[in-house]
């Protein structure tokens, strides 16, 4: 079971990239900023693989794999990234749970991972507090639909999820190559640089001259959380299935919300814990299925 800590230590690291990414993106733009932090992170662990001695030389399989999953994994980084520019992490955050649900399922269709009885519950609980983070004291019990429909943020966060869906998979096929580590450096780096190439095509709003330093600063800090939550990922997938992982790491929804509503005093943060603790809970069971 030491897959657990694996997926729980990316909890950790999940959680600390969506609080720092936050102040990040309100002071520059997201998709560099994204990128920033991205390539900052594959350098990082590019560092950790030489120290462990992990260079594999890639295959044919490698290089299909990693081309495959350059697409979902920049455009639901990207949308995340969004998703906290638009939207209190306390609101955003849980809708993340749907990513173990679009994760079990696609599992279950195309991968022969069927869920067992206790994790399908867990699954049901996910949802549940994903449409409980809406909700508030005396207020419309449909009030999240409505939210969801009118909130920019939740509808990136949703994007997000369904991007994400498709990576575990393709996570699987990268690592069996090359090995945990150099896998989870390839993709970070990877995608950094894949961003870092769309950016002449865009317009990007420059940090203001004053808010420079502290942008860079920021986007710096955000590569280290993140370097924790990739390797962390890599190696709890290898050791279990899509669909468990993710659940158990969308643990980082209770802790991230829970420090934003602390340290960010997101207005209406505190009605949202209940959601974020049956979040919690729903990942707690599907791990106990695994």
């Amino acid at each position: 079971m030491i897959w657990v800590w694996f997926a729980l230590l990316s909890a950790a690291g999940s959680a600390g990239t969506s609080l720092l990414l936050k102040r990040t993106v309100a002071r520059g733009d997201a998709v560099i900023s994204t990128a920033g932090f991205r390539a900052i992170s594959g350098v990082l662990i590019a560092v950790i693989v030489t120290a462990l001695g992990a260079w594999r030389h890639p295959t044919a399989a490698y290089w299909r794999t990693l081309a495959l999953l350059m697409v979902p994994e920049v455009a639901g980084m990207v949308c995340m990234a969004l998703a906290l520019r638009w939207g209190d992490i306390s609101r955003v955050q849980p809708i993340f749970g749907l990513l173990p649900i679009f994760v079990t399922i696609n599992g279950a269709l195309f991968m022969g991972e069927v869920p067992t009885l206790l994790a399908a519950c867990g699954i049901v609980l996910v949802a549940a507090g994903i449409y409980a983070v809406g909700l508030r004291r005396g207020a419309s019990p449909l009030e999240p639909l409505r939210s969801l429909a009118g909130d920019r943020g939740s509808w990136y966060a949703v994007l997000s999820a369904v991007f994400w869906s498709v990576t575990p998979f393709l996570h699987k096929i990268g690592a069996s190559t090359v090995g945990p580590v150099m896998w989870s450096m390839s993709v970070t780096l990877g995608s950094g640089l894949a961003l870092g190439a769309l950016l002449p095509f865009r317009r990007v709003a420059a940090p203001a001259p004053g808010e420079r330093p502290r942008w860079i600063a920021l986007v710096a800090a955000t590569a280290v959380p993140f370097t924790l939550q990739a390797v962390a990922l890599q190696f709890a997938l290898q050791r279990a299935q899509g669909g468990y992982v993710m659940a158990l790491s969308s643990v980082s929804t209770l802790i991230a919300t829970a420090l934003a509503v602390v340290l960010y005093a997101e207005p209406d943060g505190a009605t949202r814990i209940p959601g974020a603790v049956l979040v919690a809970a729903g990942a707690a069971l599907i791990a106990s299925g695994a």
